[in-house]
C-alpha cells in the first residue's frame, strides 16, 4: 500500500474480539452512510452489532463477526445491488492528492478498453457529504498474486508477462506507479474460487464454515493480475520533465536514492523496482524474509533482471524494451518447460508433502495435455 508506514493493526495491538478498536469505530460510524450509498459493511461494524458467539460456547476465532480489519484504511462490504464483496479504501486527499485523479484517468476511455491495462478500476468513488478532504474508493476484492501457489512454470511466467505489460502500459501513457512492490499487484481469483473466500481469512470460505480451496488452476481458468494502490503515482504531460514524486515507495533499495546530488527519474525507478521484485520473488528470495527463498529454475531471467536493476539508471532498459526481451525469452521456451512444475525453494524440505504435490501436478499435467490447454495460459 502507499501507506507503507501503516502497520497491520491486527498484529500491533492486543486483540479483544468483543471490543471495536478506535480505527474500527470510525468504520462503524460510517455504516449508515455507506448503506445509503449501496454498500453494507460486515456485521461487526453495524451500530447494533452484538457478538454472535456470546452465550454459545463458540470460539470467537471461528465466527465471521470476530474478524477485525487488517489495516485502518481498508474495510470490506457487500455491494447491495449485486451481492458481491468489495474493498473499501479510505483515501486522504491531503496525503495522497493524486490517487483518485490517476485512477480516473486510467479507467477512462480509450485506456479502459485496452487489454494491456492492468490497473484496478474503481467501482465507485464515494464522497462523504460532510468531509471534502477524504473519500471512500470502492474496488473489486482481489487476492495475493501467488496464492494459491503457481503450479507450472507457464503459470508463473504468465504472471511476469502481465506484470511487465502492466507497467509498460503505465509508462506508455506517461504515468509512473511510484510504489511497485509485492503488495501492490494482485489477482482476480474469481475464476479459481467460484464460491468465493473470506476477505480477511482468505483461507476460509465467506462464512468461515470451511476451508476455501481453489476449484481450478491458473491453467484452467487464467486469472488477470491488477496493479493497485496509486497513492504515489503521477501522470506527466507529454513534454513535462519526469520530476520525482515527494516520497519513495515501499522499495527503498534503488541505488539512486543514495546519491542526493543527482536527479531521480521516477520511470527508471519503476523499472528497477519491477526487476527487483521479480528477482526477490522468483530468483534470490527476499533477504529480509528467510521463508521466501525464491523458486528453482528461473535463472534464465537473470540477464534481463540484472539489466533492469543496473546501478546506473541510464543503463536500464525502458519497460518497452524489457517487455520485448521477455517475450523473446518466452518464444524460445518449449511446451515441456512451460508445463514443468514450479517449485519454491524450501518446499523440498518436507519430502512427503513435496512428493504428494509432485504426483498431483504430474497427473494434472497429463490432463492439461489431453484437454489441449495451452502451457502458457491464454486469456479470453
Amino acid at each position: 500500500m502507499s501507506t507503507a508506514e501503516e502497520v497491520p493493526v491486527s498484529k500491533a495491538i492486543k486483540w479483544d474480539p468483543e471490543t471495536l478498536r478506535d480505527f474500527e469505530v470510525v468504520w462503524r460510524d460510517r455504516y449508515a452512510w455507506l448503506l445509503s450509498a449501496g454498500y453494507r459493511l460486515r456485521d461487526r461494524y453495524n451500530p447494533d452489532w452484538k457478538p454472535s458467539w456470546i452465550g454459545t460456547g463458540k470460539n470467537p476465532l471461528s465466527c465471521e463477526d470476530a474478524q477485525p480489519i487488517l489495516f485502518a484504511s481498508v474495510n470490506h462490504a457487500v455491494r447491495v445491488e449485486t451481492g458481491e464483496v468489495v474493498v473499501l479504501k479510505h483515501v486522504d486527499h491531503s496525503k495522497f492528492p493524486r490517487e483518485i485523479e490517476v485512477m480516473k484517468y486510467l479507467s477512462s476511455e480509450p485506456l479502459s478498453e485496452d487489454s494491456r491495462n492492468h490497473c484496478v478500476r474503481p467501482i465507485d468513488i464515494l464522497q462523504h457529504p460532510n468531509d471534502d478532504d477524504t473519500c471512500i474508493l470502492v474496488i473489486p476484492l482481489l487476492r495475493l498474486f501467488d496464492d494459491p501457489p503457481f503450479e507450472t512454470m507457464g503459470e508463473a511466467l504468465d504472471f511476469i508477462l502481465q506484470f511487465l505489460t502492466a507497467i509498460y502500459f503505465l509508462h506508455e501513457n506517461r504515468v509512473i506507479h511510484g510504489d511497485v512492490s509485492i503488495n501492490n499487484i494482485m489477482m482476480d481469483a474469481s475464476g479459481l474460487y467460484p464460491g468465493g473466500f473470506h476477505p480477511i481469512r482468505i483461507e476460509k470460505n465467506p462464512d468461515l464454515s470451511n476451508h476455501s480451496k481453489a476449484q481450478y488452476s491458473r491453467t484452467e481458468k487464467p486469472p488477470k493480475y491488477y496493479l493497485i494502490d496509486f497513492g504515489l503515482s503521477k501522470r506527466y504531460e507529454e513534454n513535462e520533465p519526469p520530476i520525482p514524486t515527494d516520497k519513495p515507495g515501499t522499495d527503498r533499495s534503488p541505488p539512486e536514492y543514495l546519491d542526493e546530488s543527482k536527479p531521480i527519474n521516477p520511470f527508471f525507478v519503476d523499472v528497477y523496482c519491477v526487476g527487483n521484485m521479480i528477482r526477490q520473488e522468483f530468483l534470490d528470495g527476499d533477504p529480509e524474509l528467510e521463508e521466501f527463498g525464491g523458486y528453482f529454475d528461473f535463472e534464465f531471467l537473470r540477464p534481463l533482471i540484472d539489466d533492469m536493476t543496473n546501478e546506473d539508471p541510464e543503463k536500464r532498459p525502458t519497460m518497452e524494451v524489457a517487455l520485448a526481451q521477455f517475450n523473446k525469452i518466452l518464444e524460445g521456451m518449449s511446451s515441456a518447460t512451460l508445463r514443468s512444475q514450479c517449485v519454491r525453494r524450501g518446499d523440498e524440505s518436507n519430502p512427503s508433502k513435496f512428493l504428494r504435490t509432485s504426483v498431483e501436478r504430474w497427473f494434472k499435467k497429463l490432463t492439461y495435455i489431453v484437454r489441449r490447454l495451452p502451457p502458457l495460459p491464454i486469456h479470453k
